[in-house]
């Protein structure tokens, strides 16, 4: 049975000799497994087969895995391969999904948050503000909520008062707060309110979106320790973008 679907490449594994095995996902939020025979040996597939390209695939499936028998891109994403930072941040967010999603379930909001993030930075939107977004934004899909709205250990309720973030507590609190939980994390008050303001925004609300480096390095900073403390997925792609920030700064 022949089968149309458009979907953007989240991973590609060789097969054998000459095949490769790819997963992609398609605009229902399904991840599918498709074999592309001989792709290592023949130019058949183009460069379409890579990771980040979002194609018309036409495959035949009858039971289990499918076999591919053409692509159509319809966006290559070719800017983030250009820039070492763009490319990981992708990897990151592709790999973030991956791991979130299961193989037997669907998720529209998942895909379009793919391809938002893909695509915002293929436009030369800061990489690691977009990465930010997808990360909050596929918490809730890893089973945790972050609080930034107010403090759950007072009520405070007015942003200009938060200081720290309470893993105790999870949530935002004020100097009081952070009287009572020593281990609270210190982070601006600027850095808190953007990550409010960027956890409630909905997708399709999204502009432009430009905050400094510092303010996003603590934002990314306290991100990944939420995902470390609540959520405890290993992502390669982090280790890597954490290296580069590391030299960067040196």
């Amino acid at each position: 049975m022949l089968k149309k679907s458009v979907g953007i490449v989240i991973k590609r594994v060789e097969y054998g000799d000459n095949h490769l095995i790819i997963t992609f996902l398609n605009e229902a939020g399904i991840k599918v497994a498709v074999m592309a025979r001989n792709a290592r040996k023949s130019t058949k597939f183009g460069a379409g087969l890579d990771l980040f390209y979002e194609n018309l695939f036409i495959f035949s499936q009858f039971k289990g895995m499918g076999t591919l028998s053409s692509v159509d891109t319809i966006e290559s994403h070719y800017p983030i391969r250009s820039d070492i930072m763009k490319l990981t941040y992708a990897q990151y967010i592709v790999e973030l999904i991956d791991r979130g999603l299961d193989d037997d379930t669907s998720n529209k909001l998942v895909f379009q948050l793919l391809k938002f993030g893909l695509d915002r930075i293929s436009q030369g939107d800061d990489e690691a503000l977009i990465a930010l977004f997808v990360s909050l934004k596929m918490m809730a899909l890893y089973g945790y909520e972050p609080n930034f709205k107010y403090s759950v250990h007072d009520g405070a309720m007015d942003h200009k008062d938060f200081v720290a973030y309470s893993f105790k507590y999870n949530s935002v609190v004020t100097k009081f707060g952070e009287i009572d939980d020593p281990h609270a994390i210190r982070i601006s008050n600027k850095a808190l309110y953007m990550l409010y303001l960027l956890d409630e925004v909905p997708l399709d609300k999204v502009s432009g979106m430009k905050i400094s480096d510092e303010v996003v390095r603590e934002m990314e900073s306290l991100v990944f320790k939420m995902y470390d403390e609540f959520v405890g997925v290993y992502l390669k792609s982090r280790k890597i973008i954490e290296q580069l920030n590391q030299m960067n700064q040196q």
